[in-house]
């Protein structure tokens, strides 16, 4: 294979989807099952290499590789985070579920407090907990931490829980532990393939604004970043305070319940409100992430459709500007609606090496 069609999210997915017979037992036990490898692992978690490390009532925890295939054009790991936050957030919901119940994330909101970089042999972890949960809605926070012990994110999510199923199927019996390798321990699973695209060098962010950094990913006058490679994430459009991203929706995408997980529509989202910001960035000034809200309207499925973000700014300061997205599906559906601010940084790497965004100076209500 060549060109695109050597592109991993191209490529058959591998992973597959539990019996529906585990409807019938509780979220604590489906998820036992799958730690200990007696349901069939996700396509997404082959992807990512994301797993569940401990789970109890009301607590859940994950990891996941900071993999240099994660990087952006700037050399960051950006909204990929939603990944490994909505496990976390979704998970303590899920596994306060009886028998018969499931839920999905209505809103997620994340605030990024320090940039990640990828590193061969790193990884990310998050923990989340449950708040409360009610009859219809479940409530969960989330943190996010570098292998350092270090907070990078702080997550909180609204989940919507479904009523009682009416009947399901029998539980099954005793579940054996699957011949199934796990992801990340065969050399051709995703992650463990040499990695493809590049991070700009920071002379291109130097030398160019934003916009023309975005025009020339477009026309692909300049190289694609790793996290295209792996996933198909790639801008379409950039216009002064605007930008239209797309993620085609593989099965790579896909969790164990068949839908496209709500981290990934998270991570379009966020790369079309921070285009956005970055194509009214002057040549030589950076801009980070600072938060992101994203309100669920209808489930994403693998159909290998394209999922399309189209963001524009709302208001823009001398350090801070909102942005907001549309995210619709290939039927033109919107699926989502994202906010999120960003700041500006002048004279920062694009990579945003040393740079601690909690620590910067907020900007003032009336900062124009």
């Amino acid at each position: 294979m060549t060109g695109d069609e050597a592109m991993i999210w191209r490529q058959q997915a591998k992973g597959g989807y539990p019996n529906a017979s585990l409807l019938a037992l509780s979220g604590q036990e489906r998820h036992r099952a799958g730690r200990e490898g007696r349901t069939p692992n996700s396509p997404m978690s082959y992807l990512t290499e994301l797993r569940m490390t401990a789970g109890s009532k009301g607590h859940s925890e994950f990891e996941m590789p900071a993999s240099p295939w994660f990087a952006n054009s700037a050399g960051v790991i950006a909204g990929i985070l939603a990944v490994i936050g909505d496990a976390a957030l979704g998970s303590v919901v899920h596994g306060d579920l009886p028998a018969g119940q499931v839920m999905t994330t209505a809103e997620l909101s994340m605030t990024f407090l320090r940039p990640v970089h990828p590193e061969e042999g790193r990884s990310v972890s998050s923990a989340g907990q449950l708040l409360n949960r009610g009859r219809s809605q479940g409530l969960s926070e989330a943190f996010l931490y570098d292998e350092d012990d270090a907070l990078i994110s702080h997550g909180t999510s609204r989940c919507s829980v479904f009523p009682p199923m009416d009947s399901f199927p029998d539980a099954p019996g005793e579940l054996p532990v699957l011949d199934e390798p796990r992801p990340g321990t065969d050399p051709r699973d995703p992650l463990r393939r040499p990695v493809e695209g590049e991070v700009l060098p920071q002379r291109i962010f130097a030398e160019r604004s934003g916009l023309e950094v975005l025009r020339g990913l477009v026309s692909d006058a300049l190289p694609q970043a790793p996290i295209h490679h792996l996933t198909g994430l790639r801008i379409t459009e950039a216009g002064e305070g605007q930008a239209t991203m797309a993620l085609p929706c593989s099965k790579w995408l896909s969790t164990s319940v068949g839908t496209v997980q709500g981290g990934f529509t998270a991570m379009l989202a966020e790369a079309a409100l921070s285009a956005a910001v970055f194509s009214t960035a002057p040549a030589g000034t950076a801009t980070a992430t600072l938060d992101l809200k994203v309100n669920y309207v209808r489930p994403v499925f693998p159909d290998g459709e394209d999922l399309v973000a189209r963001a524009r700014i709302l208001h823009s300061g001398r350090t801070i500007a909102i942005a907001s997205a549309e995210l619709s599906n290939a039927e033109g559906k919107t699926v989502a609606l994202a906010t999120g601010s960003s700041m500006y940084l002048p004279g920062r790497p694009a990579s945003l090496a040393g740079v601690e965004l909690a620590a910067e100076e907020p900007e003032g209500a009336g900062d124009t």
